[in-house]
């Protein structure tokens, strides 16, 4: 490790989500203190930033401009047979803008360039008998560009070192019966680089201090009745250090920084159909995607409850057909 529904149709596919700007799980800088700006006058800084979405129905990876709303046509989509996306089911982005997206349905991981749409093909790809990439849920590219993987079959995490191409070895791997993983797919990494993962099957969260490796202990287990946790799939956390879970059969719960425990969470979020991904922007602004909802919305930081959204991307030009995991760039 680097220092410092079980099924939706035919195919199995899990989720997760998370990222706070370009380098994967790296935090951006925090605005000065002051309200969040509305939907409407985003900051200057933003004007630019596409939030995309690994559109698993739609064998596709999706792009809108943070600005967009209702039925609004995606700025960026990478699709077509060039592509080689088979199920995309996670989605994360490397310091560099490149995109990462897991083919569930192919076993591999796709890496396309930064800023890359339309019928491209992948700049590498990451597959093969030596890389150990079973069914994938979840991606994270850390602060330092390695390349976190979930496999959800074999209740494994693989790191692959950054710019790994091909049938390549995982630089390690965390995986037995001590890590309590049942089913994992999201992942975030909290500021001091331990790894957070959902497990969709354990209805539970748990976390692996920074340099796990192998048949590690959690030293963190977030589960109980009090947790509200029912299938966990993505991941995030917030500038405050709240982490962010999107549950697809309640919504988005909210846990304290350094909750740890059967502990209740402090907000809820519902009124989704599915819950698939979610992200946290430089404002704390709550970003989800809303799988069979075929939308993405965006919500106040203080959100809770059945919650109206600061905006909403849904509809027919949106072309969104099952949208789960989330990355802003």
């Amino acid at each position: 490790m680097s220092a410092s529904s079980f099924y939706r149709g035919c195919v199995p596919i899990l989720l997760a989500a998370s990222l706070a700007a370009c380098a994967g799980q790296g935090a951006p800088p925090v605005p000065a203190a002051g309200p969040a700006t509305t939907p409407d006058t985003v900051d200057p800084a933003l004007r630019h930033i596409t939030i995309y979405t690994a559109d698993r129905e739609g064998q596709s990876v999706l792009g809108f401009n943070v600005k967009d709303r209702g039925n609004a046509a995606p700025s960026i989509a990478i699709s077509g047979s060039n592509t080689t996306l088979y199920a995309p089911d996670s989605l994360a982005m490397d310091s560099k803008g490149h995109i990462y997206a897991a083919n569930d349905g192919g076993m591999s991981v796709a890496v396309f360039a930064k800023g890359a749409t339309g019928n491209v093909a992948p700049s590498r790809i990451i597959g093969g008998s030596k890389s150990h990439l079973g069914p994938t849920e979840g991606l994270l590219v850390d602060p330092f560009d390695d390349l976190w993987v979930t496999d959800y079959q074999n209740n494994a995490i693989t790191e692959y070192a950054p710019g790994a191409k091909g049938n390549v070895k995982p630089i390690d791997t965390i995986g037995g019966s001590h890590t309590q993983l049942s089913t994992p797919t999201g992942m975030a990494m909290d500021s001091k680089g331990n790894l957070y993962v959902a497990n969709v099957a354990g209805a539970s969260v748990v976390a692996f201090a920074n340099g796990a490796s192998g048949n590690a202990t959690p030293i963190v287990t977030i589960a109980g009745s009090n947790t509200g946790l029912q299938r966990p799939f993505a991941l995030a956390f917030d500038q405050t250090g709240r982490l962010l879970v999107a549950d697809e059969s309640v919504g988005v719960l909210v846990f304290a920084s350094g909750a740890n425990g059967n502990v209740a969470p402090v907000a809820v979020i519902t009124g989704f159909a599915s819950a698939a991904g979610v992200l946290a922007d430089t404002y704390n602004h709550i970003w989800v995607a809303d799988f069979t909802g075929n939308s993405i919305k965006e919500f106040a930081s203080n959100a809770d409850g059945n919650a109206t959204p600061l905006r909403t991307i849904q509809g027919l030009k949106t072309t969104l057909s099952g949208a789960n995991f989330l990355a802003l760039h």
